[in-house]
């Protein structure tokens, strides 16, 4: 299911990205920090919906690993504890 969610978002993606270029076709002087560039405006709305896009997920990526790792190691404290409370309920024979 979600193979078929990630490849309908990438076909969307791509959909978009197809129709704003094909009528974005005027140049523009696009002046960023350390110098300016000639661009048309197709290119310049790729290039930063793409890296928007990029970023977005890094973020969310480190978040679910940070997440996946708290996950993993929580999991490891209640199957630890688990086995402490067997040992402590299991009755001694003397």
């Amino acid at each position: 299911m979600k193979y078929i969610l990630a490849i309908l978002v990438i076909l969307s993606v791509v959909i978009v990205g197809v129709t704003i270029g094909a009528n974005n076709d005027q140049m523009i002087t696009f002046n960023y920090i350390i110098a300016k560039s000639e661009l048309r405006l197709s290119t310049l709305v790729a290039i930063l919906f793409g890296t928007g896009l990029i970023l977005g997920w890094l973020v969310t990526g480190i978040f679910y690993l940070k997440v996946k790792v708290q996950n993993m190691a929580l999991n490891r404290r209640v199957k630890r504890q688990t086995q402490q409370i067997a040992e402590l309920s299991v009755p001694k024979a003397e």
